[in-house]
């Protein structure tokens, strides 16, 4: 008899990265951030580790600078050691995060630096091929002006309404399809991550993107509350290509922003964005239904509970763990 669907829980550790959770100022910059954490970063992923136990999850998906992989593989001296630090807790690596934006999207506007894309990618499949997982969660390329330059004070809401030209799609496509030849050899899949206010966050641009890329390398890594935060209905992208998605973000919204509305560097619009997002089953993301979805399709996998920059984290994560078992868990059995 075969074993029955399982959704295991874990989180990016982005959850861990408010700076008062670190005895830091709330204001600090995120070049000062990085500098604090480069001080010692082995006492805050350990840190973070200890946080991912102690709020019950299972897993770890390694986040943006400077919870990166890089760093962790620099901290710990290698993948035994860090994958030693993770068993401790009972934990394992789930997944890893890429600076699509930065790579994919440097690539696309400067084809020199396509080699640089690619030794990237192969470096880190390489990495999370010893480190016994499988998913890359690479974010995309911002919607407006559909340009890989942030910010852009001057877009209006008719920026962002406007239809992605094919043509872009096209280029981020060949991207995708050539990094995740490369991953590919190495058992490591690619997932897009639904950035809100992205080329690849609605869900036309969804179906397009995934109708021209392999679907044996690259996948889709929906986060419901950046789907919300763009207007969208992550229930119906998730209903839509439930066959491509090997991982997901559950992370709740509030209500849609308006992105014409944003100001400041990226840190600055993050704030903002930061004050939409709710705690899983707190915000509007229909999760019975997501829920119905998952066991009608018998879906398992890794659901990654993430609460960007949580003044919170432990207690947060905890929260909507308990969510899940109380109100969602007996709706998969």
């Amino acid at each position: 008899m075969s074993a029955q669907p399982r959704i295991r829980f874990g989180t990016n550790i982005i959850t861990f990265f408010h700076p008062p959770h670190w005895g830091l100022p709330a204001d600090l910059s995120h070049p000062e951030w990085v500098a604090a954490f480069d001080a010692d970063p082995r006492r805050y992923f350990e840190a973070m580790f200890d946080g991912v136990r102690d709020a019950g999850l299972e897993g770890v998906e390694l986040a943006p600078d400077p919870g990166g992989w890089e760093r962790a593989l620099a901290a710990f001296g290698g993948t035994r050691q860090l994958a030693d630090a993770l068993e401790e807790r009972g934990l394992v690596l789930t997944s890893s995060y890429a600076h699509g934006r930065q790579l994919i999207g440097n690539a696309i506007e400067h084809p020199d630096l396509v080699p640089v894309a690619d030794d990237a990618f192969r470096r880190h499949a390489e990495f999370l091929a010893e480190m016994g997982a499988d998913t890359i969660v690479t974010g995309n390329l911002a919607r407006s002006r559909f340009g890989n330059n942030s910010p852009d004070e001057t877009a209006t809401a008719a920026d962002y309404a406007a239809p992605v030209p094919r043509d872009l799609h096209e280029r981020f496509a060949d991207h995708l399809n050539r990094l995740g030849a490369i991953t590919g050899e190495l058992g490591v899949r690619i997932a897009i991550h639904t950035d809100a206010f992205s080329v690849c966050s609605r869900n036309a641009d969804i179906a397009t993107v995934l109708s021209l890329t392999d679907p044996a390398t690259v996948q889709l890594c929906p986060d419901a509350g950046h789907i919300t935060l763009d207007g969208g209905d992550a229930v119906a992208v998730l209903r839509d290509h439930i066959d491509r998605i090997p991982t997901m973000h559950w992370k709740d919204c509030h209500e849609p922003l308006l992105p014409h509305t944003l100001r400041g560097d990226q840190k600055e619009r993050h704030a903002v964005m930061l004050t939409y997002f709710r705690v899983l089953g707190s915000g509007r993301v229909d999760w019975h239904e997501w829920m119905r979805i998952l066991r009608d399709h018998g879906w398992s996998g890794w659901a990654t509970e993430e609460i960007d920059m949580s003044p919170d984290p432990v207690g947060e994560l905890r929260q909507g763990l308990e969510y899940f078992q109380r109100a969602l868990a007996p709706i998969y059995r």
